[in-house]
């Protein structure tokens, strides 16, 4: 019943220290902590050699992004001698995350039940609040839209009750998930340098998750709430909310979604809405509300066509590759359109939300 958790980090020791202390004051400890530091220039690395030994170091030079260094620890979890045989759960944590002692007590319990239940599942989401208000939800798992875009379930909502009770959900945010070893092993590829792709590298950053999440449901696994499994976020703590840098990823990242795992005529649908969701969020900046407007305050509006036609360029660019990585999702693809028409009405982000709010 071995888990690993899988921790990326990059200049934040202080906020990793409290992520590891709550790891330590877990009622499950059958686990091993895969600390991958994206070249901090904080001492963190000296900071977790010396604070906790025990934890799976690996020390890069440079910032890889979100997604690789996730793999990279991954792959060292799936590697270690007298652990690689017993392993069974992954979990990625976010470094801005403290966790509720009965976190991962809570998670590998539904994880088991639901195999006792020959259930097919691939991913667990938490409940998790904002570190700086513990009654204002963060996310209650992952919600979509016909565009590729997707939210978390329940994001700034007081927390009344409404997610108390277990539930299914589209995926999760990789903040704080448990995925199944068995549902990383089949949805992964191999990128052309032949590195394991669990995330997909190419993303950097921002919505590697929900690539994840929809290769891992065209896979037929299923995706489950777990309302116990408990954790605070310092939302955004690294990639900066509202930000360019995040703006631009996410904006991207959107496409990549929407290209690579979007059967044919979802996909065209896609394309189509995309000039609605342009034209909403130009309205949502000119009038002042929704993420469009926060990010204007700091790019300017020169600063949001940049973003768009950046975006473009990327994508455009690696056209070619995306198609590659589509023909094999799509060739493995195991669920009916109908199926994957359902999701939209099943786990149905509101545009209001996304754009306005």
């Amino acid at each position: 019943m071995k888990a690993a958790i899988i921790i990326a980090n990059y200049n934040k020791r202080e906020l990793l220290k409290k992520c590891l202390i709550s790891l330590k004051n877990q009622t499950f400890q059958d686990f091993e902590v895969f600390v991958v530091d994206n070249g901090s220039r904080d001492s963190s690395v000296s900071y977790v050699k010396k604070k906790f030994p025990k934890v799976n170091l690996k020390a890069l030079s440079k910032n890889t992004g979100f997604a690789k260094a996730n793999n990279i620890g991954i792959k060292k979890a799936l590697e270690k001698d007298q652990f690689k045989n017993q392993l069974k759960y992954i979990l990625p944590l976010n470094n801005d995350i403290e966790l509720d002692p009965r976190y991962l007590e809570e998670m590998i319990k539904a994880a088991e039940s639901y195999k006792a239940k020959n259930v097919k599942l691939g991913v667990l989401a938490a409940k998790l609040y904002f570190w700086e208000n513990p009654r204002l939800l963060n996310t209650t798992g992952t919600v979509i839209q016909r565009d590729g875009s997707g939210m978390e379930r329940g994001f700034k909502n007081l927390d009344k009750g409404q997610f108390d009770k277990k539930s299914d959900t589209f995926g999760s945010c990789a903040a704080a998930a448990l995925y199944t070893k068995k549902m990383l092993l089949d949805t992964k590829f191999k990128d052309p340098k032949g590195f394991d792709n669990f995330f997909d590298n190419d993303f950097f950053a921002y919505y590697e998750d929900l690539d994840l999440n929809y290769r891992s449901r065209l896979k037929g696994y299923e995706a489950f709430f777990v309302p116990k499994a408990i954790g605070y976020h310092l939302h955004s703590a690294t990639g900066v909310s509202f930000s360019p840098f995040k703006s631009f990823h996410v904006h991207r990242n959107q496409y990549y979604v929407l290209i690579k795992n979007f059967p044919l005529p979802f996909l065209l649908l896609g394309f189509a809405i995309m000039p609605f969701r342009y034209l909403f969020l130009l309205i949502s900046a000119i009038i002042g509300r929704g993420p469009s407007a926060q990010l204007k305050k700091s790019a300017k509006t020169a600063g949001l066509f940049k973003i768009v036609i950046f975006s473009w360029f990327e994508i455009i660019k690696n056209f070619r590759l995306l198609l590659k990585k589509r023909r094999l999702i799509q060739k493995d693809r195991k669920v009916s359109l109908r199926i994957f028409n359902s999701w939209f009405k099943n786990y149905k982000a509101s545009w209001k939300k996304m754009i306005f709010d």
